[in-house]
């Protein structure tokens, strides 16, 4: 008679590939995160450049440039 094989093992070749495909997926996810926090952090330093430069330019009351300030300290403090 004969002995019955047993079944070929690929579970480690399956754990291969699924390791690489997440490895794949969280590199994809993590370059797109990252990206996104570049762009975040040049449009806040547009916006900081852009109120300095509000503050040296515009002739404004004592109480606006205040509050122009007080926007400008946020925005560095970000």
């Amino acid at each position: 008679m004969n002995a019955p094989q047993p079944p070929s093992s690929n579970g480690l070749l399956y754990l291969a590939v699924g390791v690489l495909c997440l490895a794949a997926l969280l590199g994809g996810y993590f370059i797109q995160l990252n990206a996104q926090v570049d762009r975040q952090r040049e449009e806040a330093a547009e916006r900081l450049a852009l109120c300095r430069h509000m503050e040296t330019v515009v002739e404004v009351s004592a109480a606006r440039r205040a509050e122009l300030q007080q926007r400008c300290k946020q925005l560095s403090q970000e």
